[in-house]
């Protein structure tokens, strides 16, 4: 996906012998694997939507250069497991991810779907992921802990924006209240956060702190680095991105210099609104003693068919869910916030005091999906600023009231 932006930003500053070299530079630095072997669907055309299944795989072959400690654990499972669909006559992208817990049937026996590609490699997940879900997988794409850090810092960083000061004591993450640039390192402890906590009223708290926040999070950090990296300054850094993509990524030998240039022309001006993503719908399940989470139907028969008709994959809601939080240390600056929205027809579902009292903007916080009625709401006020950063669950906005809120 970051080479083919990468394609794309060429393709709009650059001629078309440029793009031609870039694509060809892309397919040719990255690691391969015989899509003849892998039992991938049949190629479409250049103009029909295809799906990638994306692995982040949890190797600790190439952490040595990192100073976290992800542990010593011996080989390697899916960490990330997403399917993202190009489609390439509308400029949209769809991202579906799998709770890598899920419990899905490998050879006859109960296995977690992460399991499969430990057990059978890429062919293993690919199989499975075709065969319960139904969808056909085009390519296949699979990055490791290592690869995702450097492709991070070769384009630039991810900023994100967080209403309260975060952590994970398991994964190392930590980060003050406020808008951040991640470096590959941070991003890759928030990626795989799954005992994520804010400091909320003096007490660390958990929130989302289980496998499907996680994905939610990952999902975040994707589509935050696919939007923030079309810009010409990740050209400068285009030689630290290829050694990353070639040192890192592994993709299946089918996905060509023609499929890049194409792939790249269609996403050359894709911003967050051109996005669809959801987690697959899934419940708990404990048997003899294995937790394993499951489909949780009809949702996620709705979510796998939409995605197969590159319907979107949320039904519209009839009202946005915000929480408002005092961020400038005057009494009754959220009460009145929470007035103002009730007023502009918003669903208001809490209201705290903020980590920090000097905000002097009022900021807008929203998933990447959400982005759009972020500004949305900016604009209506008439102040403030939106910007992409992590929301509680059950909540698509945070509010953070400032300095320029024109109180009474």
């Amino acid at each position: 996906m970051i080479g083919f932006l990468v394609a794309a930003n060429v393709a709009v500053f650059g001629t078309l012998g440029v793009v031609w070299l870039v694509a060809h530079q892309v397919a040719s630095s990255v690691s391969t694997l015989q899509a003849e072997t892998l039992d991938l669907a049949e190629e479409p055309r250049l103009s029909e939507p295809r799906t990638f299944l994306l692995i982040g795989s949890d190797s600790r072959a190439n952490v040595d250069e990192l100073s976290t400690d992800f542990g010593t654990f011996e080989g390697e499972r899916a960490d990330v497991v997403i399917l993202l669909q190009v489609l390439p006559g509308e400029g949209r992208l769809q991202i579906l991810s799998l709770p890598r817990d899920l419990k899905v049937l490998w050879e006859g026996s109960v296995q977690k779907l992460n399991a499969t590609f430990s057990l059978g490699g890429a062919a293993g997940i690919i199989e499975t992921v075709q065969r319960e879900t139904g969808i056909p997988i085009h390519h296949y794409l699979q990055v490791d802990f290592a690869g995702f850090a450097g492709i991070v810092d070769a384009a630039g960083g991810i900023r994100m924006t967080f209403p309260f000061p975060a952590r994970d004591l398991k994964s190392g993450f930590e980060v003050s209240a406020g808008t951040h640039l991640l470096d590959g390192e941070t991003a890759l402890a928030l990626a795989r956060s799954r005992s994520y906590q804010e400091l909320r009223g003096g007490d660390w708290v958990s929130i989302d702190a289980d496998d499907i926040g996680r994905t939610a999070r990952q999902q975040d950090l994707l589509l935050a680095m696919v939007t923030q990296i079309d810009r010409p300054s990740t050209i400068a850094g285009y030689g630290e991105l290829l050694d990353a993509l070639g040192r890192f990524v592994i993709i299946d030998n089918a996905l060509d210099p023609d499929d890049i240039i194409q792939l790249a022309w269609e996403l050359r001006s894709i911003d967050s609104d051109d996005f669809d993503s959801v987690t697959l719908p899934v419940d708990t399940s404990t048997e003899g003693g294995v937790s394993y989470v499951v489909e949780r139907q009809p949702d996620a028969n709705e979510v796998i068919n939409a995605f197969l008709a590159g319907a979107p994959l949320v039904a519209p809601t009839s009202s946005i869910r915000v929480e408002v939080e005092n961020g400038n240390g005057r009494a009754g600056a959220a009460a009145w916030m929470v007035g103002t929205l009730d007023a502009l027809g918003y669903d208001v579902v809490s209201t705290v005091n903020s980590a920090r009292t000097d905000y002097q903007i009022t900021l807008v916080i929203a998933r990447p999906t959400s982005l759009a009625a972020a500004a949305e709401l900016v604009a209506r006020l008439g102040y403030g600023h939106s910007t992409v950063g992590r929301t509680p669950a059950g909540a698509d906005l945070v509010v953070i009231v400032g300095a320029d809120a024109p109180l009474p």
